[in-house]
């Protein structure tokens, strides 16, 4: 059954809290339920203590639900265990657990796409400063594809230690052909990471499907809390790691010279949680879970597809991205020949209560690569509307044809 945005709004607050407003940018961060923010709240309210290292009723109860939040977004990715599933700030934290946890030897070999957010790029590029690692790229072409048959290529000339890509592009909102990047790589013995901060909302994950070492993601993008993510592992790489952070709860037993670490993923964990955020995650989950991701993914088709429709005959812009929405349901980024598309975004924030963004959108290094200026992007959520989109079209069409 398809979902009625009017009557989702009311679940969310920030529109009860603020005069009427169309938000887009759902790629940055999403809105959330109300169930979201009494779900944090509780945490605040009833037990407010730590997990684990009590005994008392306050921190059995806080041990309780964050175990239960990792097993709910264990069940949500497919993971075969709760174990597999380690909290973290965002998905920056949980790339860079990989990054810093892996032992390199100089001349190992990383390969990532060459239109990765700089959370994908940043890690591996400081890790051929710091550890002698290349670090390549494959190509996405001019129709935002991957050419397999030279990606396969790539790994009959080198010796690829680990490949990490994005699952869906913050900058064009396109998906990547994920389960053949994998195989590939998994066939050729490299290890595989996948970026899925955008693909949470709209997009099934299976992480036996997709067969990666590791995925990483936040739940700020899917209606869930700020300062929470989450790093998936196989169990037999994530004991492989050494921890990025040392301190309370990383360890079972310590002396002055040596420690015992603490199991998997808890190891991983140092110092007191985002345990509020947890409860956050576990409350965005079931939301999503009721109203279907389907059901998302095809609202925000519909909706991409009537914006699409009016921007893609006009002659002053040029899409970034897969023509067709149907291959980037949820995003629409595009240029403006001739115009600052930052002023542009002011003016639709401050004259008509638009948000949206501009920028390069933490992708310096493939628009630098393509010679683009800052573009507008329009990142749509499952509480949008069409009589929005439709406003957006009035506003931006005498923009383009006339400024």
């Amino acid at each position: 059954m398809a979902l009625d945005p009017n009557e989702l709004k009311k679940d969310f607050p920030v529109f009860e809290n603020n005069k009427k407003f169309i938000y887009f940018d759902n790629a940055c961060t999403s809105l959330r339920p109300k169930s979201v923010v009494s779900a944090m709240n509780e945490y605040y309210e009833l037990h407010p203590s730590c997990h684990n290292r009590t005994l008392h009723s306050f921190g059995v109860q806080t041990t309780k639900k964050f175990e239960n939040a990792r097993n709910s977004i264990a069940n949500f990715i497919g993971a075969e265990s709760s174990s597999e599933i380690v909290f973290t700030r965002n998905t920056t934290e949980a790339i860079n657990i990989v990054a810093k946890g892996i032992n390199w030897q100089e001349g190992d070999h990383i390969l990532t796409s060459d239109m990765e957010h700089n959370s994908n790029l940043l890690p591996w590029q400081f890790l051929s400063k710091e550890k002698g690692v290349l670090c390549s790229h494959f190509e996405i072409d001019e129709n935002f594809e991957v050419d397999l048959e030279e990606y396969q290529r790539i790994f009959s000339k080198e010796k690829i230690k680990l490949v990490a890509f994005h699952y869906t592009s913050n900058v064009t909102g396109g998906s990547l052909p994920v389960k053949e990047l994998s195989k590939i790589a998994k066939e050729n013995g490299a290890l595989v990471l996948i970026d899925c901060a955008q693909a949470m909302l709209t997009t099934s994950i299976d992480v036996q499907d997709l067969n990666a070492d590791f995925i990483a993601f936040s739940f700020h993008k899917c209606l869930g809390p700020s300062g929470l993510g989450a790093l998936y592992g196989k169990r037999n790489v994530l004991e492989a790691l050494t921890p990025m952070l040392y301190g309370g709860e990383t360890v079972i037993d310590s002396t002055y010279e040596s420690c015992t670490f603490s199991d998997v993923p808890y190891r991983f964990e140092a110092g007191l949680q985002n345990y509020s955020g947890a409860f956050g995650a576990k409350a965005a989950i079931d939301y999503i879970q009721s109203v279907g991701v389907r059901n998302i993914r095809d609202h925000l088709l519909s909706l991409n597809t009537l914006l699409t429709d009016a921007l893609i005959k006009e002659d002053r812009v040029t899409i970034i991205g897969p023509k067709n929405p149907k291959d980037r349901p949820s995003i629409l980024n595009f240029t403006i020949e001739g115009l600052d598309l930052g002023q542009i975004s002011l003016v639709l924030d401050k004259s008509h209560r638009i948000m949206v963004r501009s920028g390069v959108h933490c992708c310096h290094s493939w628009f630098h690569k393509k010679g683009l200026k800052p573009s507008l992007r329009v990142s749509l959520g499952p509480y949008n509307t069409k009589e929005e989109v439709e406003k957006f079209i009035e506003v931006i069409t005498p923009i383009i044809r006339f400024f």
